[in-house]
């Protein structure tokens, strides 16, 4: 399956977080991809997927590391 990548989208905002090497992303239903937020540590990366598949989302979201490798 191909997806096509699209520009920031940070839903939640960058203000006073702390730089990692973790980004959330997030596939609409046209099968785009969109970073959510990137330079997060891994525990905050996941909860904010975690935020965001409670709040019922039809999107799927993940964790990428820095090297690329997904997480979640």
């Amino acid at each position: 399956m191909m997806h096509e990548r699209q520009g920031r989208e940070d839903e939640g905002g960058s203000e006073g977080r702390k730089e990692g090497g973790f980004s959330v992303w997030r596939l609409d239903d046209n099968n785009n991809e969109f970073l959510v937020r990137d330079g997060l540590a891994e525990e905050e990366a996941l909860a904010l997927v975690r935020e965001y598949e409670g709040r019922g989302h039809r999107q799927a979201y993940w964790v990428k590391q820095e090297s690329g490798r997904q997480i979640l």
